[in-house]
């Protein structure tokens, strides 16, 4: 079993200092620092150690890097000190495992003397719909789960509420700061008050009964490597209303669904498609019924094996191509047939 190198450091700090020297380049330099000072494996180690979190310095001499995705690299996002780790552990790396399609291929593209030893390794659905569970479908609740960092978008998807009297929004995840506080204050608004709710954290079981009640899923994200809400969605077989970026456009392609797509910093686009999305609910649901089959197929313990190929890929030397995932192979053949 390859050793694993933790990340928690960087939370801690975040909480604890104020919020314009938490997000400054000097405080990100310093995170650095401490996180390689404090990293448990010697440079010279020869364990194969994963480093499931892209932005923490891979100092193992034979590290497997998960690389979540390359938004710091975008203009609307960039983040220079996040930028020198990726890039840094992209170099060092024994091999890279990018989990969803639009990451793997933008990695491929900016980082292309790393194709030879880059993976795709898709993850199951997190959350996804239990043998047992009913549904009682309120027609007019709509769900959105995810934390309220910025590039989540709620703020977009309260706005389109505004033009969607009738219809009731549930927002559960972490509450993120300084935008949670932004979106309950607007939620407790006139038009709002008795409609939109961010309840926080929700446990596994009330989460469940929000997907069993939910008429649809509606994802305003501006960017993600993959949205859990789509697969949960999907896993639900509920229609799903979301931002038209080209990572929901490759996740949707991926799992063979449908989805109704808005222009993501319009309200006016995502109230619109969320009245055609229900006006025709029963084919998009069709549509994540069908996905959500083939998602069924990953399980954790497929992804613990196709890991586990990489390891012993890197542990052997690096000899012949780096291992692939067959699901991805079969799911990008599922796609071009389509």
């Amino acid at each position: 079993m390859p050793a694993i190198a933790h990340h928690g450091l960087g939370g801690q700090l975040r909480r604890a200092l104020p919020a314009p020297v938490a997000s400054s380049r000097l405080a990100r330099r310093t995170l650095t620092a401490l996180r390689s000072h404090f990293n448990p494996v010697a440079t010279d180690d020869s364990t194969v150690t994963l480093y499931p979190f892209h932005q923490v310095p891979a100092r193992a001499h034979r590290s497997v890097v998960t690389l979540h995705d390359l938004r710091p690299f975008l203009r609307e996002f960039r983040a220079p000190a996040y930028m020198e780790v990726i890039r840094s552990n992209i170099a060092r790396a024994a091999a890279l495992v990018v989990s969803w399609p639009h990451p793997y291929e933008q990695t491929l593209q900016m980082f292309p003397e790393a194709r030879a030893k880059t993976a795709l390794i898709p993850l199951p659905a997190f959350h996804g719909r239990p043998a047992h569970a009913e549904t009682q479908t309120d027609p007019r609740l709509l769900l959105y789960p995810s934390s309220t960092a910025a590039h989540k978008n709620h703020r977009t998807l309260l706005d389109a509420m505004s033009l969607l009297p009738e219809f009731r929004l549930v927002c559960p995840g972490p509450l993120a700061e300084p935008y949670a506080s932004v979106l309950l204050a607007r939620a407790a608004q006139d038009d709002m008050r008795g409609r939109v709710t961010f309840p926080g954290f929700v446990p596994t079981d009330d989460l469940e009964q929000l997907f069993a009640r939910a008429a649809a899923v509606v994802v305003p994200s501006m960017w993600e490597a993959a949205s859990g809400a789509v697969f949960e969605a999907f896993s639900w077989g509920l229609p799903v209303a979301c931002a038209d970026v080209a990572p929901l456009r490759a996740q949707v392609a991926f799992a063979g669904g449908d989805a109704c797509f808005f222009e993501p910093t319009n309200p006016e686009s995502v109230a619109a498609a969320v009245r055609r999305l229900l006006a025709d609910r029963g084919r998009y649901a069709a549509a994540s019924r069908q996905a959500g089959r083939r998602l069924s197929t990953r399980t954790w313990s497929d992804t613990a094996r196709d890991y586990a190929a990489v390891f012993g890929w890197v542990a052997d030397g690096c000899r012949g191509p780096v291992p692939q995932s067959s699901f991805a192979a079969q799911a990008a053949g599922r796609g071009r047939a389509s």
